[in-house]
């Protein structure tokens, strides 16, 4: 039985891809929940063809402006803070978003996820 594996920075990288259409890559992810505020939790998560949301550059450009998460008010958003958080924005085909976080990712594009 071979068992493939991938580096958990490669498959962030394959996250952050967009292709030959600047638009963003297409992914298989399977994670475990937790929050722990409510200390609630552990249960696993497949999402069979999601890509990464959109994000806004500091001078308001949209980098993946052909897939809108959802309407942009003039108003400032909160910033997640998803690098110190360790979290990242997943869109699914139906458009609803999902916030997952990155150290609890178990399988991406159907490979084991090592650190």
């Amino acid at each position: 039985m071979i068992i493939n594996f991938i580096r958990l920075w490669e498959a962030l990288d394959i996250m952050d891809s967009v292709d030959q259409h600047d638009r963003p890559a297409r992914f298989q992810i399977k994670f475990v929940t937790a929050d722990r505020t409510t200390k609630e939790g552990g249960e696993i998560i497949e999402l069979k063809d999601a890509c990464k949301c959109s994000v806004r550059t500091r001078k308001g450009k949209e980098i993946f402006p052909q897939r809108r998460c959802f309407p942009v008010h003039d108003r400032m958003a909160k910033d997640p803070h998803h690098w110190s958080n360790s979290t990242r924005n997943v869109l699914l085909p139906n458009g609803q978003k999902r916030k997952l976080h990155i150290r609890l990712i178990i399988e991406f594009n159907n490979k084991k996820v090592c650190y």
